[in-house]
């Protein structure tokens, strides 16, 4: 059987649902007042907030940048000097970059600083703080960005600094084998170096010799071909 069609004039007797929404709106409106005019202060108040953390974020991530631009160039400077920095001028480019840490640390500025911050330890040779702020940059967003391997280079550097060879060995080596980083090769020097350093002259030359195996271009090659022959006599 087919449906029955409704006609015009059955559809205009039908309630219109928008007017009959709206109206029961403002009915309750006029119910209950204060409930209204409580309702769209908490609106507005939650938009509000909403933008002013936007209006902090943007204003906060303008302002880390641009302290750490500052501090980037002076450190950059520092760099290209021929004269060796004063413990004065790492005190005080280490203070500017501690100040964005501590004001800006969720922000990428933020996290940059606690990487320079390291840097200007190391190069004042107080390693211990250094490999602190390194160790910290591994929970930081740049380091699940793609920072990761850097940040483990500068580990393992400052814990070969440190004259701690066995974890400098066993971080080096893990860099060594990470196909992505692009410390591969300074990390399979450096193994070679500690085992040299340590008086392991078997062990660096295997380290060296797999070096020239991962590396047979590498610009040292020559020097480290001697150095096996150094050292295999000598052992």
């Amino acid at each position: 059987m087919a449906a029955k069609k409704i006609t015009r004039k059955e559809l205009l007797k039908e309630p219109d649902e928008f007017i009959s929404i709206s109206a029961k709106v403002i009915a309750y409106s006029r119910q209950n007042p204060k409930k209204v005019v409580m309702g769209v202060v908490i609106v507005v108040a939650c938009l509000l907030a909403v933008m002013s953390f936007y209006a902090y974020q943007r204003h906060g991530k303008l302002a880390s940048l641009e302290l750490f631009d500052r501090a980037f160039q002076e450190y950059q400077m520092m760099e290209s000097s021929s004269q060796a920095p004063t413990n004065e001028q790492l005190d005080k480019l280490f203070e500017e970059f501690e100040v964005i840490t501590r004001d800006y640390a969720s922000f990428p500025a933020g996290e940059m600083a606690l990487l320079y911050s390291g840097h200007v330890l190391y190069k004042k040779g107080d390693f211990s703080r250094a490999l602190d702020r390194y160790t910290k940059m591994q929970s930081t967003s740049l380091a699940k960005d793609g920072l990761s391997p850097l940040i483990l280079y500068h580990i393992a550097m400052t814990r070969l600094a440190l004259k701690d060879y066995e974890q400098a060995i066993v971080l080096f080596d893990q860099l060594s084998k990470d196909t992505n980083s692009p410390y591969r090769r300074e990390a399979h020097a450096a193994i070679a170096r500690i085992y040299e350093t340590l008086g392991k002259d078997k062990e660096a030359v295997q380290a060296y010799r797999q070096y020239l195996k991962m590396f047979p271009e590498a610009p040292d090659a020559a020097l480290v071909k001697s150095k096996i022959a150094e050292l295999s006599i000598r052992g």
